[in-house]
């Protein structure tokens, strides 16, 4: 597939005369063959084949199988209706609209499930408050989900329907997959981080790099990692030294990017195990889905879950399944916050 893939762009780029490629379709989620598309034509191709001192610029859109096609047909109606160029994509947080506060406490109107209000987000301190209970559980070796906005288009989760834990571990990939998503513990698991955080453990290629490397944005672009990774974050390095990365910037996720702040603040880096908030399932949507995903999974200690007011209520398995783990650790992280203050 990946030679065949080099086969045709080598015949598109040289026919063409362009650096630049969209690559979309559902082929387009084989990201190691866009690393490999990357690598092959680099300066010293285009110096070859085109004697002009250029390198291919690779876009995947973050939803480019079939479910993506109503999104680009619009953007090229509107192109050929004469409406002026939009912003460029940043983010895939399409699917629907955020919850109201009443409708997850409703969800959340069950015997078996425990919950509680644990801050808003409406507010820069309230959303750091948050980011950081959220980080303080993942340092503590919790798995949890976050559940906030509307959902992301396309198959990958970016931080509105995750699952977070902690990379430095290197039996999580062992335990989020036995105990939490019910896969084969080889599955692979992918690095959520921040731009500098990416830069500092992973090869990024410069045919990736315009609008500040916007095309790692949405988990569908591999990037060689640095030697030191593999020692630091070992739980998001594939077996290959690579890792289907994911930059979170403020703009665009400002509590996820909050998380990975203050992850970094208490494990030392700003990286964070990251996949979707689902269980033998589909991912997520809805506020009775994000419960039905908890209570199917014995091994996730909580999800917050994020309302269109900013209020975030945080729940965990009730009764005879409440492990005590969250309770302890939100108990110890406010002890923490009021010694502080």
């Amino acid at each position: 597939l990946e030679d065949a893939l080099i086969h045709i762009v080598d015949h598109l780029l040289r026919s063409t005369g362009a650096n630049k490629l969209i690559f979309s379709g559902g082929v387009a989620l084989n990201a190691l063959a866009s690393m490999r598309m990357l690598e092959h034509f680099n300066e010293a191709w285009f110096e070859a084949a085109q004697g002009r001192r250029t390198r291919l610029h690779l876009w995947v859109p973050p939803t480019p199988s079939d479910p993506g096609v109503p999104i680009g047909a619009a953007w090229w109606l509107a192109h050929l209706a004469g409406a002026p160029r939009g912003a460029p994509f940043t983010h895939a947080f399409w699917c629907g609209t955020p919850s109201p506060d009443d409708d997850i406490a409703h969800a959340l109107d069950v015997p078996d499930i425990a919950s509680m209000v644990v801050g808003n987000v409406a507010s820069d301190d309230g959303r750091e408050a948050v980011a950081d209970l959220i980080a303080s559980c993942v340092a503590s070796g919790g798995i949890v989900a976050l559940s906030q906005g509307a959902a992301e288009t396309g198959p990958r989760a970016l931080g509105h329907r995750s699952i977070f834990a902690n990379p430095c571990d290197p039996k999580t990939r062992e335990r989020l997959n036995e105990r939490v998503k019910y896969r084969e513990s080889i599955r692979p698991l992918a690095p959520m981080l921040t731009l500098d955080a990416a830069r500092d453990f992973f090869e990024l290629e410069d045919g990736a790099s315009d609008a500040d490397y916007n095309a790692y944005n949405y988990m569908v672009l591999t990037a060689r990692s640095k030697p030191k990774a593999r020692d630091v974050i070992p739980s998001v390095i594939h077996a290959d030294g690579t890792g289907r990365i994911q930059i979170v910037r403020e703009a665009d996720d400002p509590l996820t990017h909050a998380y990975l702040k203050a992850l970094g603040r208490r494990i030392g880096v700003e990286v964070s195990v990251n996949t979707s908030f689902n269980v033998a399932g589909p991912i997520a949507q809805t506020p009775e889905q994000a419960v039905e995903t908890l209570r199917r999974s014995k091994g996730m200690d909580a999800v917050f879950m994020v309302a269109s007011d900013g209020t975030v209520r945080a729940a965990w398995h009730g009764g005879e399944r409440d492990s005590g783990r969250f309770t302890q650790w939100h108990r110890e992280w406010m002890q923490a916050r009021s010694t502080r203050v």
